[in-house]
């Protein structure tokens, strides 16, 4: 399957406070409009699977095709210091983000180097199939 190449972007992640990261995939800017998603992971412990994964929407309630991506890069806040040195972040494992895009249902789950030397975007798509409504 072919990486998803969408005009534009959603970020979705329960992060609040901080400057968002930059759009993956050459994108200019978020949209709110868009259908596609990037996930942007808060981390409390870099390779929780059970953590990581909760903060991703369940693929069965997206439309079907729906490309996510899963960014590599998590927020880390540091406790009472956070409020003087702001927060961290900590690099999530591809291995990890895989994992998490197929317990929360997705399918054709891809990892794509970025233009960030070392990293990757890992993304997957909601499967095709009758949706609850």
């Amino acid at each position: 399957m072919k990486t998803p190449r969408p005009d534009a972007i959603r970020l979705y992640t329960c992060v609040r406070g901080v400057k968002a990261p930059s759009p993956p995939f050459g994108l200019a800017h978020w949209s709110d409009d868009a259908t596609a998603l990037a996930v942007w992971l808060e981390a409390g412990q870099a390779e929780d699977l059970a953590a990581m994964a909760a903060q991703i929407p369940q693929a069965d309630t997206l439309a079907a095709n729906v490309p996510v991506a899963i960014l590599g890069t998590a927020v880390r806040r540091r406790g009472v210091w956070s409020r003087v040195f702001g927060l961290g972040t900590v690099i999530v494992s591809t291995d990890v983000r895989c994992t998490a895009l197929l317990v929360r249902g997705y399918v054709d789950i891809r990892a794509e180097p970025t233009m960030q030397r070392g990293s990757c975007v890992v993304w997957g798509r909601s499967p095709e199939g009758d949706r609850a409504g």
